[in-house]
């Protein structure tokens, strides 16, 4: 085995036995002794190194001597300790074993066998002096023990040796997961083994597998091995694979080993899962005439198959699990075409023929692969195949659109999008017989790769004006793609906002959208687009905010397909506030802060109650009407139930139940207004909660009496037996008044109305009516007679003798409000 001496000054006497290397350090200063007084002590003790490392496993060790820095490579990445040297240009001398010699610097100093030691810090060989300044620092690397021995100071400056083992001896297990290498089939019932078969004479053979002699061992398609290993850090791929049978003879094959890494990607040496993929290439020694027996051993007069255990870099990994097996006899039995597919489609032996090829389409551009595979679990063949290679039918047409061929691969420019190019497959199976199968392939179209454009926000307003800002999307166009595009032009999205495929665009040279840009067959106005305008009836069926990427696409004609120019952009859609879109109607019932309104009951067939459209459209604010505002109401009754009232255009028809015992009970509403962006889409919908106070249709109303303007608390009843109307005006009001809503009229006569409210002796026939009643009190003097054109009339009073007066409205809902005032006789 190898022993490497890497990055370090020697210690010790060696015996060079074989190849090797180690790295020495001159000595300028001719003092060693001086230079390691000066090294500091290590940061991390050897002993704490060796127990962080543990058993995992060393893939590198490697010493720096001018930075004075340690690296320890293992499976959990990188380590470094420091050694702080103060060294003058220190400087490395390589010492080597090529061959049978042993070199300094590519000098040769000696030969192999022979003594190597140290001698107070000289090189010696075979005793005599190099002339080479070694020191006390050492990394020894012998794949014999699969250890690092590394002599560095310890904490107290003191020379330590410690091992640290290989990663092939930190490697913990190695299980055997398919360890059968056996026919490549997809046959429920697989061939016997590895199809093979001799060639029955010589072939000239275009193939990458080359001509073929006659008596050549033609060998079919085979299946690998998987494994996997722990850690799965470790990097099978990088090591010497063997596969060894128990009498340690190794199997006549070379083993490599490929990471398995299913959902992986990037460029990764190791397996991210350690699953690894084993593949065998029988070596030259195996032949048509041996094969039938290279890999089996004859058991009690029976051929068996020999098991191998896997081996890396020497070591015996797994148990004898792995076989090779082959058939025992050669494959007599042609390949069939009707038992393959060629790229995808089955094979037939029509297609042995040109005019009967198999047709094979929207096959990609670049470089791609004909597969030849099995055409189901019940017919196989595939595992036959030698080798097969692609030979073009039409020399000219594909020189014309840049298409070759390599082996099995054929490589096409993006000319040839939509191109029909015949093929010929020529297979080779292992009986050495050759079948054709013949192909048209029609490549797909040319696509390119997506520019990102600007990214923009839309705040989604009632008008939804979706303007894109398209940017060099046409006005970079050259004029010869823009002369192709002749209008293929399509728009994809992700579905989170628009459709996924949009198809009502208009196109504009201006962002306000006044110059529409119509003839898009001409290379001159295709190129004058900056923005265009989605419709929105694109619109998804349900729509969400947020980001939504476009993807647009400029084409040539439909029937090439090919694309001359892709964009892309994330859209964002952002919802406006309430407040961007709607204020408080102009309405005297709301409350200075805007958050309440007083809302009176009204009548039609039953109680009703209007909010007066509480919210009207915010200046400036396009695409939305008032009626556009929906609004819902809700009340809480005694029992804690939440009842929603039905409101329509602002108008609540069933408010009755706000009503009990003549009064409005429940009296406040908990409200919502509402705008919907997009029409049912709740996530679109933007709204503003306030409350409504409700009142009756006369609630509030009260009787006042005023004197030299002023209200008294006593009205006076004159000397005519009446409490006198009021007149004048300002602050010479005198008299009684009724006062609703603001205004304010004199009680007298029969035909009184206030703020389009008709009071009436009888019972109200609308909403419009109140019915008014005048009475006094029992307690109270007098006798209230009625009320005419003087006033109210109270008779049979004394002088100084006092009442109350009780005025009582009812309304259309039955709903009883009343005003007193009391009065004294003067």
């Amino acid at each position: 085995m190898n022993k490497k001496f890497l990055s370090a000054i020697l210690f010790g006497a060696l015996m060079v036995t074989s190849t090797g290397t180690f790295v020495s350090c001159k000595d300028y200063d001719d003092d060693i002794d001086e230079i390691n007084g000066k090294i500091d002590k290590i940061e991390t003790t050897l002993s704490e190194l060796e127990s962080k490392i543990g058993d995992k496993g060393v893939s590198s060790v490697t010493f720096d001597e001018k930075t004075g820095v340690l690296t320890v490579v293992d499976g959990t990445g990188s380590h470094t300790y420091t050694i702080k040297t103060t060294a003058p240009s220190v400087e490395k001398t390589v010492v080597t074993v090529d061959g049978k010699d042993l070199k300094v610097d590519g000098k040769v100093i000696g030969q192999l066998g022979d003594t190597v030691e140290v001698k107070d810090n000289e090189l010696y060989v075979n005793g005599k002096a190099t002339g080479i300044k070694v020191g006390k620092y050492a990394i020894l690397e012998n794949d014999a023990d699969g250890m690092y021995t590394i002599t560095l100071p310890d904490a107290n400056g003191e020379m330590k040796t410690i091992k640290l083992p290989k990663a092939t001896s930190g490697m913990m297990s190695v299980t055997a997961n398919e360890a059968t290498f056996t026919a490549k089939s997809i046959a429920s019932t697989a061939p016997d083994g590895i199809a093979w078969g001799k060639a029955p004479g010589a072939i000239t053979w275009k193939g990458a597998k080359g001509n073929i002699a006659k008596g050549q061992l033609l060998l079919g398609r085979y299946t690998e091995g998987e494994v996997t290993v722990v850690p799965s850090s470790y990097n099978l791929g990088a090591q010497t694979l063997k596969l060894v049978a128990s009498d340690g003879s190794a199997a006549p094959v070379t083993v490599t080993a490929t990471a398995n890494n299913d959902l992986i990607y990037g460029d990764r040496a190791a397996s991210a899962n350690g699953d690894w993929t084993v593949a065998i290439t029988m070596d030259e020694t195996v032949t048509a005439d041996n094969i039938a027996t290279a890999f089996a051993t004859e058991v009690e007069s029976q051929a068996k198959n020999v098991k191998y255990a896997l081996s890396v870099n020497g070591d015996l990994v797994t148990g004898y699990e792995f076989v090779i097996d082959t058939d025992e006899t050669a494959e007599t039995t042609a390949l069939a075409a009707t038992k393959i597919k060629v790229g995808g489609v089955e094979g037939t032996d029509d297609a042995t023929t040109a005019s009967n090829p198999l047709d094979i389409s929207d096959f990609k551009l670049g470089t791609n692969e004909i597969i030849i595979e099995d055409k189901n679990v019940s017919s196989a063949d595939a595992h036959k195949v030698y080798d097969a290679y692609l030979e073009i039918g039409d020399i000219d047409k594909a020189g014309r659109y840049g298409v070759t061929v390599n082996g099995m691969k054929i490589t096409a420019a993006d000319k040839a999008a939509k191109q029909e190019i015949p093929f010929i497959v020529h297979i080779l199976d292992v009986t050495g017989t050759e079948t054709k199968q013949y192909i048209k392939v029609t490549f797909v179209a040319a696509t390119v790769e997506d520019e990102p454009i600007a990214d923009q926000t839309y705040k989604l307003m009632p008008e939804k004006n979706f303007v894109i800002d398209l940017g060099n999307t046409f006005t970079g166009l050259t004029d010869e793609q823009a002369d192709k595009v002749q209008g293929n032009i399509t728009w994809a999205t992700d579905g989170n906002f628009f459709k996924a495929s949009i198809s009502s665009v208009t196109y504009y040279t201006d962002a306000a959208c006044k110059k529409q840009v119509t003839d898009l067959s001409s290379a001159a106005t295709i190129k004058t687009i900056k923005y265009a305008k989605i419709a929105d009836s694109e619109i998804a069926d349900a729509p969400k905010a947020g980001a939504t990427k476009l993807t647009i696409t400029l084409s040539d004609a439909a029937a090439a397909g090919n694309e001359i120019k892709k964009v892309s952009a994330n859209y964002t859609i952002t919802l406006p506030s309430f407040d961007e879109l709607a204020v408080v109607n102009t309405n005297a019932l709301w409350n200075e802060a805007g958050t309440t309104l007083t809302a009176r009951m009204g009548w039609s067939t039953n109680a009703t109650l209007s909010l007066a459209k509480a919210y009207t459209v915010k200046d400036g604010v396009k695409g939305l009407a008032i009626d556009d505002i929906e609004y819902v109401a809700t009340y809480t009754t005694d029992a804690g139930a939440v009842t929603e009232l039905t409101v329509k255009k602002g108008e609540i028809a069933n408010a009755g139940g706000l009503i009990d015992d003549n009064k409005v009970k429940y009296n406040t509403l908990a409200a919502t207004a509402s705008i919907e962006l997009v029409a049912d889409i709740e996530d679109l919908t933007v709204s503003k909660d306030f409350t409504v106070t409700v009142k009756s249709i006369f609630e509030d109303a009260k009787i006042v009496y005023y004197k030299a303007g002023a209200a008294q608390s006593i009205a006076t009843v004159g000397a005519d037996n009446y409490i006198a109307p009021l007149t004048g005006a300002a602050d010479k009001r005198t008299g009684l008044a009724l006062v609703f809503n603001g205004k304010e009229i004199a009680v007298a006569g029969t035909d009184m109305a206030i703020d389009g409210i008709k009071l009436t002796t009888s019972d109200p026939s609308d909403a419009t009516e109140v019915k008014v009643e005048y009475k006094n009190t029992d307690a109270s003097k007098g006798t209230v007679v009625d009320k005419d054109a003087k006033g109210v009339s109270i008779t049979g009073m004394k002088s100084g003798e006092k009442g109350t007066l009780v005025v009582t409205f009812t309304d259309k809902n039955d709903v009883v409000t009343t005003s007193t005032i009391d009065y004294q006789y003067n």
